[in-house]
């Protein structure tokens, strides 16, 4: 029973493989500088018996970094596939880009492609996944997810490990919840259909799909960022134009450097502005009193004087009365 047990897990691994056995953790960027560690539990819906139907509970555990805004790269590692069929070594190497945003009713569309290995002692097996997904943020505050894409599973390496086809489809539907204040929890589910045109009827174990075709998947995710900076929070954080310019003020004057003598002399004017002329009580300066003596007085000229002036002398009344 045991041995039935692993078998049934080791091809339930196959299908999870091809199908991806993680959440859309590309949907969005993380942000330039800030880690996440992100884990996935669940898997295909694989029947044991007639009636008894359970979810594989496949775990992935990823590390994401955000190089810039846009951009992020991760590495994850499946952990129960590591003790299936003797231990396995199977991890996830990846990059992911947001290359459209959201406008309106337009969706912003991410797309990834992550290296897949997985090897073990006596073989080896390796897939690429190429990943396209839609996506809107339901709410002004960004805090609901709803997004749809699909796997694109190519298997270029063949191997008796994992007998795949070389092209496998798997498209995906799914929400998330982004909870604290710079959303850095998040919780997301998500329902993958495997091989959707694939025929399970007659296949070992009892798929559940729609009509006999390909096989649901169910997986929840939870996400936890590391130095998450919410850049719409920090925009609004930033200072306004009536913040960022002061009220204008009267500028102050201050006096220009010069000589010392220049200083001295405007300190002078300044101050003799400042007080109260008093005009009654004034004294002259001495450059006045100086400029007053040095003007020559009028006199009365002597007849002597006026006789040189005129080149002859007026009579006087004593010499009209002698005559």
């Amino acid at each position: 029973m045991a041995g039935l047990l692993m078998r049934w897990l080791f091809l339930a691994l196959a299908a999870a493989v091809l199908g991806g056995c993680s959440t859309a953790h590309t949907a969005r960027p993380l942000g330039q500088g800030n880690h996440a560690v992100h884990v996935s539990v669940g898997g295909p819906i694989v029947g044991i018996g007639d009636q008894q139907k359970i979810v594989v509970p496949l775990t992935t555990l990823t590390y994401k970094y955000g190089l810039t805004d846009r951009a992020d790269v991760f590495v994850g590692w499946h952990v129960l596939e590591t003790f299936v069929n003797e231990g396995n070594a199977f991890f996830d190497i990846g990059t992911s880009y947001y290359f459209l945003d959201q406008r309106g009713a337009r969706p912003g569309l991410s797309g990834a492609v992550t290296i897949s290995p997985l090897v073990n002692k006596r073989s080896g097996w390796a897939s690429v996944d190429l990943q396209l997904t839609a996506s809107w943020f339901l709410d002004p505050g960004e805090r609901h997810l709803l997004y749809l894409g699909a796997h694109n599973f190519l298997s270029p390496v063949r191997s008796q490990l994992l007998p795949t086809p070389v092209y496998t489809l798997s498209p995906y539907l799914g929400g998330q919840l982004r909870l604290g204040r710079h959303r850095e929890v998040v919780l997301g589910l998500e329902m993958k259909w495997h091989r959707p045109y694939a025929d399970t009827s007659k296949m070992v174990l009892s798929w559940v799909g729609l009509a006999k075709r390909g096989a649901f998947a169910f997986v929840g995710g939870v996400t936890v960022a590391f130095g998450k900076r919410d850049r719409n929070e920090e925009h609004k954080n930033l200072p306004t134009e009536s913040e960022e310019e002061p009220p204008a003020t009267t500028p102050e004057i201050a006096p220009e450097v010069g000589n010392d003598e220049d200083n001295e002399g405007a300190t002078d004017a300044q101050e003799a502005e400042s007080q109260p002329a008093d005009v009654e009580n004034a004294e002259p300066a001495p450059s006045e009193s100086k400029k007053v003596s040095t003007e020559p007085q009028p006199s009365n000229p002597t007849p002597s004087e006026q006789e040189d002036a005129s080149g002859h002398s007026e009579p006087s009344p004593t010499e009209d009365g002698e005559e």
